[in-house]
């Protein structure tokens, strides 16, 4: 059984050795009501959390003993569905959403349901042309709203494809709109670049190549300026030396020689790119060789 807000905040709190009467956001008799089953305001349970140095996805995670909420864990199935057509993944989460909405009424998992009920269909007509009246009904509510809130503009691009191609500009062209309101929203640049991937590959696949530019050429600035593809490069050099110290040596000198090859590779790629002030990668290469070389030498004698 879930522990209660109140258990969640007094677990975290005498886990960090604070006592009632040392919470500076709330008093001492307010606390104590809470930490016994009372619900606080918003306002008063975002300054617990505050000075409690906890976010509020964090403390919903604590609260579940370090696990997802099961409705936070139904959606992290669907977002790790990487292949639309793993007919035997769909129907095994499929289960999972039905067990769950005789539980409770949840119109977000409802509509991922759905979604997953149209993969099914092209899988079973290996085309894109299928019809399915609730992603109709879907797009015909969201879109006569003002406001398109994530979970929103989340269904639709996962959607648009089965629409006819006439109508497919204004489903997209008015999700790229409504997201805007999103750009500081955490990480929101990992779903943007999926986003307009996805519909990249639609136009394409619809003979429509000049509509996909403007979308690639978004979803290319957004991974430039995020650094994504230099992350994974830096973890598998860092590998190199629990490799070495392991006496994998030829190992750990060809994943440095390999990573930094490819970085050397971007360099020459970026000078032939506009020069936007976008990373050096050949300078970022040689840190990781100055550094290697160096590891190098003091382990010679050793």
């Amino acid at each position: 059984m879930m522990k209660t807000i109140g258990e969640t905040i007094k677990e975290i709190r005498l886990n960090k050795k604070i006592k009632q009467t040392e919470m500076k956001s709330i008093s001492q008799s307010s606390l104590s009501t809470i930490e016994k089953g009372r619900l606080p305001s918003i306002e008063l349970f975002l300054d617990v959390l505050k000075e409690l140095d906890i976010d509020m996805m964090e403390f919903f995670y604590i609260q579940n003993d370090f696990q997802l909420p099961e409705r936070d864990h139904l959606f992290k199935l669907f977002r790790e569905q990487k292949q639309s057509l793993d007919e035997k993944y769909i129907l095994e989460i499929q289960e999972k959403y039905d067990e769950y909405l005789t539980r409770t009424e949840d119109p977000f998992i409802s509509s991922l349901r759905d979604i997953l009920d149209i993969y099914l269909q092209i899988n079973k007509t290996q085309s894109f042309n299928v019809t399915h009246d609730d992603a109709f009904e879907m797009w015909a509510d969201i879109a006569n709203r003002k406001v398109w809130y994530h979970n929103d503009i989340y269904v639709l691009t996962k959607i648009f494809y089965i629409f006819p191609i006439e109508q497919i500009d204004n489903v997209i062209n008015s999700a790229v709109e409504q997201l805007k309101k999103y750009d500081n929203f955490p990480h929101i640049y990992f779903f943007k670049i999926a986003f307009f991937v996805n519909c990249s590959r639609h136009y394409i696949l619809a003979g429509e190549p000049l509509k996909s530019k403007q979308h690639l050429i978004a979803a290319e600035s957004l991974a430039k300026r995020h650094q994504i593809v230099i992350l994974r490069l830096t973890a598998h050099y860092l590998l190199a030396y629990s490799d070495f110290v392991e006496g994998n040596i030829a190992q750990a000198q060809k994943r440095v020689n390999s990573t930094t090859q490819i970085l050397f590779d971007l360099e020459k790629l970026n000078e032939n790119l506009e020069n936007d002030g976008s990373l050096n990668y050949a300078d970022i290469a040689n840190d990781f060789l100055k550094d290697w070389n160096k590891f190098l030498d003091n382990n010679k004698n050793k």
